[in-house]
Formats: structure tokens, C-alpha cells, sequence
């Protein structure tokens, strides 16, 4: 009797411990893994809590242009923006809650450095109590140029920094105006153009010709660059018959003139002849279907095709139709790996951060997130890029100043006209620049290619703006 007692108070403190461990555990989980989740998460009360009593940190563009900004009147600090409906999807809004880089950076700028001596300079001097600010990549004059160059179209535009993964244009449209979120908060919320959502990560669009980089990719990886295709305007798969624009028939053709032509027809005979699973394993190894770590939440790029997938949606896939989903941003990031010999850089939007002293205390280091391509792809990529605007279908992205390699998109909307893209880096030769842009139902006022041609020339100019 007296082993069989011993035996359970064993068995119930053992049970305790693992309890204890399993609890140890989680709760060193919640600390070290996903604090940065939790005190950003919407559901977290100490988001929305200010403390008017201190100046909260001013946000800035990459050369100093104050975006945000706290003023004190009558007894607390109030949330000032500039430049306010061009950068308001990045800099985002404080009122109604928290969004953007107010809110994913919230517990910087409410950060006191050297918090003893301001509160006893506060006491003597009645000076401010002023907490970090924060300098974003992001350039003021690169934001305006975008919003009028896309004009009254929803759509957003990209442009990185190629050698570093700094994201100097982070546009989206349409926009709303952080400064009266609140007063305004039913009338944007519910507004049907959805003013409130970033378009340029968070927008998920069918892709249309631009993943045809994906394509090619894989076609090369299989052996497929001397795979020649008669293009006669239209083919027949089963249960589906593709086309090409207008149905024009562009005869005999290679990888390089098939994609400068944007031809469907050879795309979709040419991810048939690989299959599926070639597709698959491209688009996963350029890291669809995966969370990019970034400064804001970034929605994952999706391709949902599997190796049992019918060849209808096969063939729809590898011209960039079908239930393949992706954002602005992330195909900003795969042009600038391919501008970058296949190396993709962490994009990042925040440059650095300054106590109230005018003092640096952390800088973004560039960093490498992944190596995607090899050099070689990149170099055939370059040559079929380049093509697309001297001869193909991105001739408006031609610039006399420098040779812009691209690709255009034209992506199929059953709820209206198409969606309009174009992505690419300049100069070729030497790039320092990828750009992405996207017209959503696109109706001929506003050109993709022109657009990006034009952030390209603005950006690599930009020190004379």
C-alpha cells in the first residue's frame, strides 16, 4: 500500500513539473518570440494608449521632411501630419486606433531615452519630455511624383533600392487623410474604394504577363531555353483554349522573343512540356507562398497549383492568371533580386532612429534575405528584359537617358476593366533601381510603363529634386 501511495505522489509530481516546464516554456516563447507580434496586434490595449503628457517621436522622411509630428496645446500634445495623404498609408495615423508605421513602431516612438535626466530637466527647465524619432527610406518628393503620375486610379507604386533592399516609394491609391481620421472614421471605413488598405503590401492582384519571370525561370532550370513554339494567335488545352492579345499570331518563336512578345501561347505549351510540379517548385524557390519580414505586414504572394492540378489550371498559372495572387512590394523584391544577380535583399522602410538629442542610436543595416536566382538566370532574365522595352511590349518604359530591362502585365478582372502592370530596373547596365506598378482596372489614362519609367529617371536623379 505504502509503495503504491509513493508510486502516485511520483507520478503526480512529475506530472507537475512537465505542466510547470510546459508553462516556463510558453511563456519564454511569448517573451523572446512573439513580443514584437503581440505589441503590435490590434487586440493590444497599451497600442492604443498615449501618453499626451510627452512628446511622442517625430516621424521623417529619408533628408529630414518631418511626416509626423506632436504639438502641445492646452495641456497635452496633439498628432500632426504633413505631406499627409501622399505618405499616409506608410506613416499611417494615431486617433482611431493605430495603423502603419504608428502603429508597428509605436513603442519606439513613445521610447524616452535617457528618461531620469529629461524628467529632472523637465522638473528645473519645464523643458519637453520628448521621446526617439524615426527616419523612414522613404523619399517625401518620390511619393508626390508617384500620386500624380497615377492621378485618380487606385493602384500603388514600389521603387527599392537595388544594392540595399531600401524602399524609397511606397505609394498607394486611393488615399485618406490621417489628420482627420477620427472626425471622418465611419465615412472611411466604410468607404467602397477602400482607402484604408495599402494596396502596395497588402493589395493582392492577378499578376497577368509579369509572372511570366516565373515561367521563364523555370523553364530555364529545366532545360527549356532552346524550346521553340509556332505561336498561330490561340491553343487549345484541355477544357481551355488561351490566347494571345488580340489573338495575334506571332509565329515561330524562342524563350527571348516569346517574352518580349508577351506570348501566351508559348508560356502555356511551355509550362505543359515541364509541368506542374517544375512550376511549383520555381515559384516556392522564389519564395511564394511565404511571409516576407518586413517593417509592416506584407501579405504572403500566393501560387495555388499543385502537382494534381488539371492542365487548365496549369496553363492559366504560367501566364499569370488563374488563383495566382501577388503584391506590389513582393514583385518590387524579386525585380530587384534579378537586378541584384539573384541576390534578394530584407526590404526595409525604416533608415535609422534619433533620441531627442539629434543622436543615432540604431541604423538599418542591409542585410541579404535570400538568394533566389543564379547569376546566370539573371543574366538571361536581363537580355529577354531588356528586350520587352526595345522591341516587345514595354516600349513606353524606354528612356533616353538609360536602358530600362522590364516586364508588362496585363491581368484579366471579371469585375471590370483589366489590372495594368509593368516592373523593372534601370539603368541595365548597372542597375540601382527596381520599380513596380500597378493599375487596378486600368482604362488607357494612365500607362504602367510610363510610370515606372519616370519613378526610375526621379529616383535614380533624386539628389536634384
Amino acid at each position: 500500500m505504502a509503495n503504491n501511495t509513493k508510486q502516485s505522489i511520483k507520478r503526480v509530481s512529475i506530472m507537475f513539473i512537465i505542466m510547470f516546464l510546459c508553462c516556463a516554456l510558453y511563456i519564454i516563447k511569448i517573451v523572446c518570440i512573439d513580443r514584437d507580434k503581440i505589441m503590435v496586434n490590434s487586440y493590444n490595449p497599451r497600442l492604443n494608449f498615449d501618453n499626451k503628457t510627452i512628446k511622442r517621436g517625430d516621424i521623417k522622411d529619408i533628408d529630414g521632411y518631418v511626416l509626423a509630428y506632436s504639438e502641445y496645446h492646452d495641456g497635452e500634445y496633439i498628432r500632426k501630419y504633413n505631406n499627409a495623404e501622399t505618405s499616409c498609408h506608410v506613416v499611417g495615423y494615431t486617433g482611431a486606433g493605430k495603423y502603419g508605421i504608428e502603429s508597428s513602431k509605436n513603442f519606439i516612438l513613445q521610447n524616452i531615452s535617457n528618461e531620469v535626466f529629461q524628467r529632472l530637466k523637465n522638473i528645473i527647465k519645464n523643458s519637453e519630455i520628448e521621446c526617439d524619432n524615426l527616419y523612414l527610406t522613404i523619399d517625401k518628393d518620390l511619393q508626390d511624383i508617384a500620386s500624380n503620375l497615377i492621378k485618380n486610379n487606385k493602384g500603388a507604386v514600389v521603387v527599392e533600392e537595388v544594392s540595399t533592399g531600401r524602399i524609397l516609394c511606397m505609394l498607394s491609391k486611393p488615399q485618406f487623410n490621417p489628420q482627420n481620421i477620427y472626425e471622418e472614421w465611419e465615412n472611411i471605413k466604410d468607404d467602397e474604394n477602400s482607402p484604408l488598405l495599402n494596396r502596395a503590401i497588402n493589395g493582392l492582384y492577378t499578376p497577368g504577363s509579369v509572372f511570366k519571370i516565373v515561367t521563364s525561370v523555370a523553364a530555364i532550370r529545366n532545360g527549356m531555353t532552346d524550346f521553340n513554339f509556332n505561336c498561330e494567335g490561340e491553343s487549345s488545352f484541355y477544357n481551355k483554349i488561351i490566347h494571345c492579345f488580340k489573338n495575334k499570331s506571332h509565329g515561330e518563336e524562342d524563350i527571348i522573343k516569346a517574352f518580349a512578345n508577351s506570348c501566351n501561347v508559348y508560356f502555356s505549351n511551355a509550362a505543359v512540356k515541364m509541368g506542374a510540379e517544375a512550376l511549383i517548385k520555381t515559384s516556392n524557390d522564389m519564395l511564394f507562398n511565404t511571409n516576407i519580414n518586413f517593417d509592416l505586414d506584407i501579405s504572403p504572394s500566393l501560387v495555388q497549383l499543385e502537382a494534381s492540378s488539371s492542365e487548365s489550371e496549369l496553363v492559366e498559372t504560367s501566364i499569370g492568371q488563374g488563383k495566382t495572387l501577388v503584391t506590389p512590394v513582393f514583385m518590387a523584391c524579386i525585380t530587384q533580386a534579378i537586378a541584384n544577380n539573384g541576390v534578394m535583399m530584407k526590404p526595409y522602410i525604416v533608415d535609422h532612429i534619433e533620441n531627442y538629442s539629434d543622436v543615432t542610436i540604431k541604423t538599418t543595416v542591409p542585410e541579404v534575405y535570400a538568394n533566389i536566382l543564379t547569376k546566370d538566370e539573371c543574366n538571361k532574365l536581363k537580355e529577354m528584359m531588356i528586350e520587352t522595352v526595345n522591341s516587345g511590349t514595354g516600349s513606353n518604359a524606354n528612356s533616353e537617358y538609360f536602358q530600362v530591362a522590364g516586364k508588362t502585365g496585363t491581368a484579366e478582372n471579371p469585375a471590370g476593366n483589366d489590372h495594368i502592370w509593368f516592373i523593372g530596373f534601370a539603368p541595365a547596365d548597372n542597375p540601382q533601381y527596381a520599380v513596380s506598378v500597378v493599375i487596378e482596372n486600368g482604362d488607357g489614362n494612365v500607362n504602367a510603363a510610363v510610370v515606372a519609367r519616370k519613378m526610375l529617371y526621379n529616383a535614380i536623379n533624386r539628389n536634384n529634386l
